[in-house]
């Protein structure tokens, strides 16, 4: 008598979910290192953005320029309100901003000739980042603020 054998053994089936956690172990490492990849690029881009704002609101007010030798901290928040950059959204916690704690750093130093020698920096300050440029300790000449009147997130 033939023993119709249908299905298969529990060591063919143990051998199938070992094979798929192994699969589901390297999808997950590749997916997160992405993410963290387009995170850390996230990141990047609102420190150029800080950057970009505050030359072009030093533009707009050359009078807050600071003297050689100087050094001027703009808040996110003032380039905010101002409109010279965008909400940072963080990639992290999208119902939070970066805009609180971040800022952007002014050194004015020896200037050449006729032109002006400025260097800008961006402290950026998200839920798990900070920029490198946070870490300087710095003393501030002047400190430019948001009104009180600005509404931030």
């Amino acid at each position: 008598m033939k023993i119709n054998k249908k299905g298969f053994t529990m060591l063919e089936l143990l051998a199938v979910i070992i094979i798929l956690g192994i699969l589901m172990s390297l999808a997950y490492v590749g997916v997160s290192q992405y993410l963290n990849r387009a995170r850390n690029t996230t990141y990047h881009d609102f420190e150029k953005s800080i950057t970009t704002g505050v030359t072009n609101y030093l533009i707009d007010h050359s009078s807050s320029i600071p003297d050689e030798g100087g050094t001027l901290k703009v808040d996110v928040d003032k380039l905010v309100c101002e409109g010279y950059i965008e909400d940072l959204q963080d990639p992290r916690a999208s119902s939070k901003t970066c805009n609180l704690e971040s800022y952007a750093i002014v050194v004015r130093n020896k200037d050449t000739s006729s032109n002006m020698d400025i260097d800008y920096e961006a402290c950026l300050v998200c839920n798990g980042y900070k920029s490198e440029a946070c870490s300087k300790s710095i003393e501030f000449d002047k400190i430019l603020e948001a009104a009180p009147s600005c509404e931030v997130k």
